[in-house]
């Protein structure tokens, strides 16, 4: 597993990327947004020491864990949304184009990036992120 600096590397790396894809693949800006949320995550687990090394470790964890537990809420179903947007046909059925900054980035993934922060104790100053229209 990577260590705290390289997981708050990849979340910036990843939130810089989202802002970059065309609004026509939103299925992969909610990929996108999920694998930003987990170096977030990852980023706090390393820095609690908790080693997770895949999806059902890293699930776990924040079940399991109640100073996780409001991440645990914003993440899981970011989660499901991820795999729902990749695995099924027709993305614009489960999340509209127009809605993914509310539904997907508002709801879920600045919650879950203001939470990581105050239990890192550390404001990583980020940027809002303005998706391509």
């Amino acid at each position: 597993m990577a260590d705290k600096p390289s997981h708050i590397n990849q979340w910036k790396h990843n939130r810089l990327f989202l802002a970059s894809i065309e609004p026509q693949f939103h299925d992969w800006i909610v990929t996108a947004a999920f694998y930003t949320a987990l170096h977030a995550i990852d980023a706090l687990l390393a820095h609690d020491n908790v080693v997770v090394t895949n999806h059902e470790g890293r699930n776990r964890a924040l079940h399991l864990t109640n100073r996780y537990e409001f991440i645990n809420q914003k993440y899981m179903p970011l989660y499901g949304l991820a795999r729902t947007m990749r695995y099924f046909a027709d993305p614009k059925k489960w999340v509209p184009t127009a809605d993914v900054q509310k539904q997907v980035i508002e709801r879920y993934l600045y919650p879950i990036e203001k939470s990581v922060q105050k239990l890192l104790g550390q404001d990583l100053a980020l940027a809002q992120i303005v998706l391509k229209s």
